[in-house]
């Protein structure tokens, strides 16, 4: 069973941010530097940033009731913990996931700060119990153009986009398919990019999934 989900991140919570960020780097990906999340939220991230989506590698800094969903995915081997849907209106994604009967939490502010000013977003947070295995949620950017800054997207690698995610259990997420979007499908944790140079990166020791990027 294949899916096409509106994907706007992956998120790869890892144990050792650091360790997670050189894994990537040397693989030949650009990783944003470190940036820290709220208080309450006790977690910080470094991403890999791709045409119209990202890899989210978020590591604990301070444990929190916020982050308990991604300890326990760390504790439980890593792999892909959560995707978040991605989101131009979230009022209206919001009436679209109560009309559905998906259970969600009322959208939530966020921001961080980046060398290059604050991120700013809204998200919805979906119940565990909608998408076993995986917090997923949905988003709103606020301001893209300071997170997809086109030096982000040099990868020397060649990496340019997101094709595909397998992970197990994907058939949960057929409540959220769309017409558009990344291919989504079962199997072992992996992310399928496209790029200028295929090549295969088992990087399963520090995140729990293989990336491969593949020729457009």
């Amino acid at each position: 069973m294949m899916l096409r989900l509106p994907i706007d991140h992956v998120v790869l919570p890892v144990a050792d941010l650091a360790a997670a960020g050189a894994a990537f780097e040397a693989a030949g990906f650009l990783v944003t530097p470190v940036t820290r999340h709220s208080a309450a939220m006790g977690t910080a991230n470094r991403c890999i940033m791709l045409d119209g989506s990202y890899i989210e590698l978020i590591g604990i800094v301070v444990e929190t009731p916020a982050n308990l969903p991604w300890r326990r995915r760390i504790a439980a081997g890593h792999g892909i913990g959560g995707l978040a849907f991605s989101t131009g209106d979230i009022a209206e994604a919001s009436r679209h996931l109560q009309e559905k009967g998906v259970r969600t939490e009322a959208p939530r502010h966020f921001s961080r700060m980046t060398d290059d000013g604050e991120l700013s977003f809204t998200v919805i947070r979906i119940d565990p119990g909608e998408t076993p295995g995986r917090q997923c949620l949905v988003c709103q950017h606020h301001t893209r153009e300071r997170l997809w800054r086109d030096e982000l997207l040099l990868h020397p690698n060649g990496a340019r986009s997101l094709d595909a995610v397998a992970l197990p259990g994907a058939a949960v997420l057929a409540r959220f398919a769309d017409e558009s979007g990344v291919a989504v499908q079962a199997g072992d944790d992996a992310l399928v990019l496209r790029g200028t140079r295929p090549a295969r990166h088992d990087l399963r020791a520090i995140c729990g999934a293989q990336i491969e990027v593949i020729c457009a």
